[in-house]
């Protein structure tokens, strides 16, 4: 069965938090000196914790894309809390025909934990809008697969308690392009109260396959952090 995110999203997104806290020191060293006339682009921005993020560090005008409805309610739900919905556009929109829409030159770009949901076609098509929207001296952050995921390690388990409960997610051994997790809500008396197995497509997208496919381009790739890629734009001499 093919992941459905409205089904998925709750049991999913309880475990993103320390995710994206990872995150935090390179978000801040990517944009933290992009001011208000700046725009960054959120790329899959899902349920808003990359972009909210993003606007604790600076002031800069944000552009949000994401393609489903329950994620988006939750984006902007999350902003609204964050009080910074003045200077975040969201739109309903999905790679590669959302980029048509967009600035043709921005200031930060963030596409997290989303590559690998991408074709071959489609994620080459959004590295060629990288390369050619990113102005002179800025930089994009990509989420990648570390050596070992690409490799396919045995499963892992996360939980996370919510009041009496626990949501817990193992991640299962898989077929090369595909994804499959059982998520698990547990009560105190360790009963599975609600399950979901979840399969999706997924290609694992490492710091070395961003940089072959950016080859030739005006572009550097650095990887500050296992996990991380920074695609920058030299500035102009």
């Amino acid at each position: 069965m093919e992941s459905d995110y409205d089904a998925r999203a709750e049991l999913h997104e309880v475990h993103m938090p320390p995710v994206w806290e990872r995150l935090r020191s390179v978000i801040g060293d990517a944009f933290g000196d992009i001011g208000p006339d700046g725009v960054i682009v959120d790329i899959g921005a899902g349920s808003g914790l990359g972009a909210a993020m993003v606007a604790s560090v600076t002031g800069a005008e944000i552009i949000a894309l994401e393609p489903n409805p329950t994620m988006r309610a939750m984006l902007v739900a999350r902003l609204d809390t964050a009080g910074v919905l003045d200077r975040v556009t969201v739109l309903p929109d999905a790679v590669p025909d959302g980029l048509e829409d967009l600035p043709r030159q921005v200031d930060g770009i963030i596409a997290a934990h989303m590559l690998g949901h991408l074709t071959d076609a489609t994620r080459a098509s959004l590295l060629d809008w990288v390369a050619a929207s990113l102005a002179s001296g800025r930089s994009a952050l990509l989420t990648v697969s570390a050596d070992a995921e690409a490799e396919g390690e045995a499963p892992a388990v996360e939980e996370r308690s919510v009041g009496r409960l626990v949501y817990r997610v193992t991640h299962q051994p898989s077929t090369p392009g595909r994804y499959e997790g059982l998520f698990e809500v547990i009560d105190d008396q360790q009963r599975v109260v609600r399950s979901l197995q979840d399969a999706t497509s997924w290609e694992s997208v490492t710091v070395d396959d961003v940089r072959a496919a950016l080859a030739g381009q005006a572009v550097e790739v650095t990887e500050p952090q296992t996990g991380v890629a920074i695609v920058t734009k030299p500035a102009a001499s």
